[in-house]
């Protein structure tokens, strides 16, 4: 374990800026929030079509719609965060690639699919999750399910989550939050002096192995 700390320390830095890096999640929050949305309103309506508010809640659906509806809520959201980045933008949402940032492996290699699926699905969605609606939607249809109230104590794991994330990524110095470290990757800026650089080097590698 201390090893493992040690190599931490010794981390490639990240000269990433928080504000870009700030502004690329929430726009990917509200994106994927209306995604997950779209499910739970379109049902609703098709069942209700004199209706004018709709609640982000499954609890408003009679069985099986409830479950249908949480279903394809979580499903259309986690194409947004996962099969985006696999394989629309290589490693990129569409926030990032506003904001021209990028997840690549944690050597800057590209980043490969099993990565971004541990990244973007296991860590971000089901483990760190508790701020968006695509995980809340899955939490709520768990207690649809288990009859269990699994939103209140998966979001109180979700949130503990998030925050060592935080603290991770004030701590290091290469500013890789949990996802970042169990997936073995990093979020850097395009146009950063490290990321530039790691590529130049990259490619003199590959133009010496060619030879």
């Amino acid at each position: 374990m201390n090893n493992y700390f040690l190599q931490l320390k010794k981390d490639i830095p990240n000269d990433i800026g928080w504000i870009r890096r700030i502004l690329s999640y929430v726009f990917d929050w509200y994106i994927g929030g209306m995604i997950a949305s779209l499910p739970v309103i379109v049902i609703y309506m098709m069942l209700h079509q004199d209706a004018t508010y709709i609640p982000q809640n499954l609890s408003i659906f009679h069985a099986p719609y409830n479950i249908i509806a949480g279903s394809l809520s979580f499903i259309v959201a986690s194409g947004y965060y996962v099969l985006v980045p696999m394989f629309v933008f290589k490693g990129q949402t569409l926030g990032k690639k506003i904001f021209h940032l990028k997840i690549i492996a944690n050597n800057y290699d590209e980043v490969t699919n099993k990565q971004l699926f541990i990244r973007q699905f296991i860590m971000i969605l089901l483990v760190e999750g508790s701020v968006f609606t695509s995980s809340n939607m899955l939490h709520q249809l768990l207690q649809v399910v288990t009859g269990l109230n699994i939103p209140k104590y998966y979001a109180y794991f979700g949130i503990f989550m998030t925050l060592i994330s935080v603290i991770l990524m004030i701590v290091l110095k290469s500013r890789r939050p949990l996802h970042d470290l169990f997936a073995d990757t990093r979020e850097v800026y395009l146009e950063s002096n490290d990321y530039t650089y790691y590529q130049k080097k990259r490619k003199k590698v590959k133009r010496k192995s060619g030879k």
